[in-house]
């Protein structure tokens, strides 16, 4: 079949990548270039990790990690690093509790540490005695951007013609395929793939109202003595109740990296607002000054907005649009989506070729919404 993909970010870019693979024709559309900064795939770093307080995204990284490897051979660059994990809270939180549970569910092995033990293993961190923490040594970081485009490669290496700068304007289904209307040209497809992050909702207004917001989301980098925050020391981390989150520093970007989780203010994708805000990094150095008093103590070498795309539940949507099953839509990933981007791109492969997904999708379907997708 002949199959477009709209958007080429993290989702985007392993189905074409995917399709590609499989024999289809691909033409995948990206409205700006490949790797751009204005949505939600850019950057040196997204947490890969097995810990979740739901059995269910806790068990599809199984599916997720032997994708990544494979990208990672079939690209001969390192796309993830394998620093561990921890993820900490107090004794009886829910997010504590119901990660545990997860975790044995699905057979992950961790090492649960009190706060002296963290204290001992990881001593740049501060945690107050009620606390305790889960050590998970799988856990690590993408290189985000050099995840985008090592799929990107791969799947023009298979025969894949992605174009950027091809700023889709309208999508018009008719009895002999999917027109996509740009600005100097007309193209007609069998299926349609929309993996736009922020730009889905506004693409596909004219069936349905999907339920995403788009919020404005702050991250910095903060300058320390590098050894005691170098990956073969200090893992990526979070924390489970307040929700802040960090990575230990790495290449390009000198500084760890930190951030919070909590959705920011809903912001217009196409807004050139995107200067990073003097109070939104005081608000990291703020928390550093309890949790990790050396990083805190050092300048933000680099700050960055970037977009989540939320839903109510902060669960992701994988369906087809009502009354049309031509088009495939994934969406919503929700700030935490990233680590698994190649799967999700294998499953929006499959549905494009009437394939079998691989994957119970009733968990992500519209249907949670009120919104019933095609029978």
């Amino acid at each position: 079949m002949r199959i477009a993909v709209l958007g080429l970010g993290g989702v985007g870019a392993a189905a074409a990548r995917f399709l590609a693979a499989a024999g289809h024709s691909v033409v995948g559309l990206e409205q700006y270039h490949l790797d751009h900064d204005r949505g939600s795939s850019f950057g040196a770093s997204r947490i890969i990790r097995r810990v979740y307080p739901d059995a269910l995204y806790a068990g599809l990284m199984d599916a997720a990690y032997p994708l990544w490897d494979a990208l990672e051979r079939e690209s001969g660059e390192e796309l993830r690093l394998r620093c561990g994990g921890f993820f900490f809270g107090p004794e009886g939180h829910p997010e504590m509790i119901d990660t545990e549970r997860a975790l044995d569910a699905v057979g992950v092995s961790y090492a649960r540490w009190t706060a002296a033990e963290a204290q001992r293993r990881l001593p740049p961190f501060r945690l107050r005695p009620d606390e305790y923490g889960l050590f998970e040594p799988e856990s690590g970081l993408l290189r985000a951007s050099a995840c985008v485009l090592a799929n990107a490669r791969g799947a023009r290496a298979h025969g894949a013609d992605l174009r950027e700068g091809a700023r889709v304007l309208a999508i018009e289904p008719t009895p002999g395929g999917i027109k996509l209307r740009l600005a100097d040209e007309t193209l007609r497809v069998d299926r349609l793939v929309v993996t736009a992050g922020p730009w889905t909702g506004p693409l596909l207004a004219p069936w349905l109202r999907l339920p995403l917001a788009v919020t404005r989301q702050q991250y910095a980098h903060f300058a320390a003595d590098p050894a005691p925050f170098a990956p073969e020391r200090f893992p990526v981390w979070i924390d489970m109740a307040e929700l802040f989150y960090g990575f230990p520093a790495h290449p390009p970007v000198p500084g760890a990296k930190v951030a919070l989780h909590e959705p920011g203010p809903v912001h217009d994708p196409d807004s050139p607002d995107r200067e990073p805000s003097a109070a939104d990094n005081a608000t990291l150095r703020g928390y550093l000054e309890r949790r990790l008093p050396a990083l805190a103590a050092g300048p933000v070498t680099y700050s960055k907005v970037c977009l989540y795309t939320m839903t109510p539940d902060h669960g992701f949507l994988i369906d087809r649009l009502p009354g049309e099953p031509r088009v495939i839509f994934v969406g919503g990933l929700s700030g935490h989506g990233f680590k698994f981007t190649v799967l999700l791109g294998q499953i929006a492969a499959r549905l494009a070729a009437d394939d079998d997904p691989g994957h119970n999708l009733e968990p992500f379907s519209l249907r949670r919404f009120g919104l019933d997708p095609p029978t």
